[in-house]
Parts: C-alpha cells; sequence; structure tokens
C-alpha cells in the first residue's frame, strides 16, 4: 500500500546484496507516486505493482537512513555524509513553476547532525551540488525549499556541477516539458553517486568520483542511464549513455524491480540512443 510522508526518518541496516537495494528503491516510487502538484495519475499497473513492496533490513549491512520529503525520497548514508541516491518524478505541468529558488542550504533535523554542514565546504572548492535539481521543484515553493536539504547534496566539483551536470538536468527538463499533459505520471528518476572506488578525501568531505542518472519513461516504456565523471567536461550527453546494467553492477541496487522480468531484463540490458531525443535543452 501507499505510504504517507512522515517527519520521522527511517533507519535501516540494508542487505549488502541487490535484493536489499531494490526493495529500498521501491519506496522511491511508493512515496514520488504521490507528490502530484494537485491531480492523480492515471492507473499503471507497472508502477502500482510497487506500492505493496516495502524494504527489508538485516544486521551487518550499511546504514541507510530513508527520508521521505513532500516531492522525492533520499537514502542518506551517515558515515559518508550524503545522499547514496535519491528519487523523484517530473512531469510537463511540473516544468516552468514560479517558486523563487532558495538560497540557503538546511541540515535535516531528522538526520541527528549526521548531514554535512555549510561549515564543511566553506573553503573546501567544492560546490554542493544538488541530485534533485532545484529547478526541478520549481512548481512548489516546500519542494523548492526541500530541495537545499543536505540530504539532496553530495560534493561536486564545481566544473561538472555547473558544466555537463547541470547540462543533463536541462535536457531531462527538455523531455519532460515535451510530454503530453495527458502523461501525469512522467518521468520516473534516480541519481547518485558511484561510491566504489572510494570517494575522495578533501577536507571534511568525502568527494565521488563518478555520478549517474537513470531516467524510466513508463508510458512509452523507455530508459537512458548516463554516467559521468566528477570533472568539468565540454562532451556531447548523449556520449555518457550506459546500460542500467552497467550501472547495477557498479552501484549494487537493483533498478526498475517491479516491472516484468522479461521488459526490465530488456530495458537494463538496451542502450537505445535513439529513443530519446538530444537536444540543445530549453533553460527554465
Amino acid at each position: 500500500m501507499n505510504q504517507k510522508a512522515t517527519n520521522q526518518p527511517r533507519t535501516y541496516r540494508f542487505f549488502s546484496t541487490t535484493w536489499g537495494w531494490c526493495l529500498v528503491l521501491i519506496c522511491v516510487f511508493a512515496g514520488n507516486l504521490q507528490a502530484q502538484p494537485t491531480r492523480k495519475s492515471p492507473a499503471n499497473p507497472r508502477v502500482s505493482a510497487l506500492d505493496s513492496l516495502h524494504p527489508t533490513c538485516s544486521d551487518g549491512s550499511p546504514e541507510v537512513i530513508l527520508l521521505t520529503y513532500s516531492a522525492y525520497q533520499s537514502a542518506f548514508g551517515p558515515k559518508l555524509q550524503q545522499p547514496l541516491w535519491v528519487g523523484y518524478r517530473l512531469n510537463s505541468a511540473q516544468v516552468g513553476g514560479g517558486a523563487e529558488r532558495s538560497s540557503e542550504f538546511w541540515k535535516d533535523p531528522r538526520l541527528g547532525g549526521k548531514d554535512a554542514s555549510d561549515a564543511d565546504y566553506k573553503g573546501s572548492g567544492m560546490d554542493r551540488g544538488h541530485l534533485v535539481p532545484a529547478a526541478d521543484m520549481a512548481w512548489s515553493t516546500r519542494a523548492m525549499h526541500e530541495s537545499f536539504s543536505y540530504a539532496n547534496v553530495c560534493p561536486q566539483r564545481p566544473g561538472f556541477n555547473r558544466g555537463i551536470w547541470k547540462r543533463l538536468e536541462n535536457q531531462v527538463r527538455t523531455w519532460a516539458s515535451d510530454l503530453p499533459a495527458t502523461d501525469t505520471l512522467g518521468l520516473l528518476i534516480w541519481a547518485g553517486p558511484i561510491l566504489e572506488p572510494e570517494p575522495e578525501p578533501w577536507g571534511r568531505l568525502l568527494v565521488p568520483r563518478l555520478f549517474y542518472k537513470i531516467v524510466y519513461h513508463p508510458a512509452q516504456s523507455r530508459v537512458v542511464a548516463c554516467l559521468m565523471q566528477n570533472e568539468s567536461s565540454q562532451g556531447e550527453l548523449s556520449a555518457t549513455m550506459v546500460t542500467v546494467d552497467r550501472l547495477e553492477q557498479m552501484t549494487g541496487l537493483d533498478f526498475l524491480p517491479g516491472l516484468p522480468d522479461e521488459e526490465e531484463e530488456r530495458l537494463e540490458s538496451s542502450l537505445c540512443r535513439t529513443c530519446w531525443v538530444w537536444l540543445n535543452p530549453v533553460r527554465r
């Protein structure tokens, strides 16, 4: 069944296997299917099948704190002081909203001081990189504010955060804005750091060397996955495409677990460059 957002975090110790992670990822869908501004999504059996699944836990596995916000979820790793992944969705009605961009990052009290702080970033030379882009949350003042939680932030090199990562964010918004108004479910999006090899110590920060983003479009049963070095790049966005299978191998996560096995295997193993139109993104 669907779970409503709560004010209390859930702290788990998850299986280190992909099954433990996949059940966590399911919560992203369950929470974010409720994060519409005003209208409900049409019934979609491939997505609604995820609603009855819940995460499992086991002693001795990595600690993760699952936080639910109004428009996204974050699986926060307290030892790394950053999210291991975030998940949200975006449709055409949510693109180009007028909520004023926040200018202040904030510590979520539910994390009990385990998240990073302004002091950790001051003088570090690193940007506070959003995983859920602030511009994707401009449809709601509350969602905009929540996107500045340190539970949504990873240390990113300025040339990366303000360059190719930002271009990818703009591209995803362009894809979402091109969807018909009837496609209220829109795009399902995950983003996160690659934590193997271990993040690079940088002052009080642990800086990931790689980041990924996955965009799944249920209405057309298509998916795109991108893998990027945490560094400045003038390369083409389409050149960063990889298979979901590769990201699963690198992260230990199982993506799209609620789909029928045959469809999941097809999507995760394919590299369909023609399934998405790579254009100069619309600036919003």
